[in-house]
């Protein structure tokens, strides 16, 4: 499941979603190898007509968007395309939410929205 995180900084959740000009991604595999990340960054994304399209566009492999606003607009295109978006406070640790996100996964108490989007990515999840 991949997760991305709107981040100037690359280390704490600090942007506006339709604002991000970099995003940072993080695919929980599953593996021994644990989590794979990289950093997503679009040069054009402040000139795009449509700032919110060209965001969802490079995020269409996420699961989960983490930000710190999102108009309610842009959180439904997310949902829409599947994305499920999260706000934080400004200056929450991506790490953090790594893992809390970590331990959601490991527990079987999972949220419903949870459940569904590993479903969508891993097949069934045990109750």
């Amino acid at each position: 499941m991949l997760i991305a995180f709107a981040s100037s900084d690359g280390f704490t959740i600090d942007s506006h979603f339709a604002s991000a000009l970099k995003f940072e991604m993080y695919k929980f595999t599953g593996q021994p190898q644990g989590i794979i990340h990289t950093s997503l960054a679009a040069e054009d994304l402040n000139e795009s007509v449509d700032k919110v399209n060209a965001r969802i566009n490079m995020l269409k492999e996420c699961a989960i968007v983490y930000c710190t606003q999102i108009g309610g607009p842009a959180a439904a295109k997310l949902v829409q395309s599947g994305i499920h978006p999260l706000k934080v406070p400004e200056g929450t640790l991506i790490v953090d939410e790594l893992n809390r996100m970590n331990k959601l996964m490991l527990s079987k108490k999972l949220p419903p929205w949870l459940r569904k989007k590993i479903e969508a990515v891993e097949g069934p999840v045990e109750p």
